[in-house]
Parts: structure tokens; C-alpha cells; sequence
């Protein structure tokens, strides 16, 4: 097994998903314990047991999402991401707000239509997303074009411009001559994705700590290629690009 991101080792991916593994089971055994404390009228922190008990699940969101990023770095087969990104599903109704949670919600769009996900998870997904109603375009278009609850994308609005405003350029340019399309999604790659997250905590996080580096994808990139029909054979070896996910159903 090859490591799909260079940036770092499969035994570095491995000893982080181990890591944040313990975390999770942590995590969750002390959630069953403020319950049980909420239960009997304890309280265990200066803030109410079901504020920490958010938090809580706040904190396992990541790290699932985190170890979903790493498994598919370390070059694990795309049968392997499917539970795992059900598990994460499972927690985003708890946990997830547009407020901190916008990137993971493209991705996790972005992964259900790259691993071609059943509609009742499509449909749970957009019912996460009307509750807080982003009003973003990405999200609405990929949700327009994968899930029977009618989103609509008409809107300018992006809630992170930097760098996810070019992912509407893209779309234009594929109803008119879709090789433009693939030249303005290459240079959105090598250009402007990884730079346009530079305020982003993960950001350089290979340079600063490679142990917990899980992988830097462009998930959306590869949504768009699937969505719009688009030849991405210029786009494979390409930083961030995911076309071993993009690809996976051609070569299983």
C-alpha cells in the first residue's frame, strides 16, 4: 500500500488514526458519563453537563473526520472510507454548524458523490444543512444536483470566497466548452486551493508537526469532475486531487 499523500508515511497515518482512535473511545465514555450524571442532577464542570456533552461530540466530529482524511492518505482502499464516513454522518446532526463546520460539510458532500452514497444519507445531509441554512453556493449546488429535497443554487453567495468562489467559474465554463472547465479546475488545484486555506488550522500543519498531518484533498475538485462530466485525465498526480476516489468504481 502506497501513501496517496506525500507529505507524510503510512506509519505516520497509522499512529495517528491510533492516537485520535483513544481519543474517540474517550470521548464517548465520558459523554455516557455526564448522562448518567445528568440523570441523577450531578453536575461534573463549572458548564452544564449538556453544553460539555456537546462539545463532546463537537470534539469526535473532527476526529472522525480526521481519521477518514488519513485512511484515505495512507493509501487504504475507497471500500474502507464507506463505514467510516457513515460514522461520521451519524454525528453531524448533533454536531455539526456552519459556522465551524462549512469545509467539512463541502467534503462530506463532495466524499458521498465521489463513493456514490445512498439518497437516505444525501437526504439526512440536507436536512443538516436546512437547519442552519448556509445560503452558500457550493453547498446548494452540490446538494441540487445529488439529493430529492429541491435546493436550489441559485445564489451568489459563498460563505468562504477564498478559495471556493472559483468553483462557480468552473461550473460556467463547463456549460460552454468543457475543456476550459478542466483548465480553470487545474489551475484552482495547483494555484489557489491549498493557498486559499492559509487561514486554516491545519494549513502547513506538515511542516509544523508531521504526526498529525491526515492529508490535504480538494474533495470538492473531484465532485465537480464527476458532476459536470468532465475528462480529468490531465488532473491525476495532481497535489490535493483525489482521483483514486473520482475513480474508484472504474477500477474495483
Amino acid at each position: 500500500m502506497e501513501a496517496r499523500d506525500k507529505l507524510s508515511t503510512k506509519e505516520n497515518f497509522l499512529s495517528l488514526i491510533g492516537l485520535q482512535t483513544e481519543f474517540i473511545d474517550d470521548c464517548k465514555k465520558d459523554i455516557q458519563n455526564l448522562k448518567d450524571s445528568e440523570g441523577k442532577g450531578i453536575q461534573l464542570y463549572s458548564l452544564p453537563n449538556i453544553e460539555v456533552i456537546q462539545n463532546k461530540y463537537e470534539t469526535i466530529l473532527m476526529y472522525e473526520y480526521d481519521n477518514l482524511l488519513a485512511t484515505y492518505s495512507m493509501g487504504e482502499n475507497i471500500d474502507k472510507i464507506l463505514p467510516l464516513y457513515k460514522e461520521i454522518v451519524s454525528f453531524m446532526d448533533i454536531a455539526w454548524k456552519k459556522d465551524n463546520g462549512y469545509i467539512l460539510m463541502v467534503n462530506m458532500l463532495s466524499i458521498g458523490i465521489l463513493l456514490d452514497v445512498e439518497d437516505t444519507i444525501f437526504n439526512k445531509l440536507a436536512m443538516i444543512v436546512q437547519k442552519d441554512k448556509p445560503n452558500d453556493f457550493l453547498i446548494n449546488y452540490l446538494l441540487h444536483h445529488i439529493c430529492k429535497i429541491d435546493v436550489s443554487p441559485n445564489t451568489d453567495n459563498f460563505l468562504f470566497p477564498r478559495p471556493y468562489a472559483v468553483t462557480k467559474e468552473i461550473i460556467l465554463f463547463a456549460e460552454k466548452d468543457k475543456m476550459s472547465s478542466v483548465k480553470r479546475l487545474k489551475k484552482y488545484l495547483s494555484q489557489e486551493w491549498y493557498r486559499g486555506h492559509s487561514d486554516c488550522g491545519w494549513h502547513n500543519i506538515h511542516k509544523i508537526n508531521v504526526f498529525a498531518h491526515s492529508g490535504y484533498w480538494s474533495f470538492e475538485s473531484g465532485a465537480l469532475v464527476k458532476v459536470l462530466g468532465l475528462d480529468d485525465s490531465s488532473l491525476k498526480g495532481l497535489p490535493y486531487y483525489p482521483y483514486d476516489m473520482v475513480h474508484w468504481n472504474d477500477i474495483k
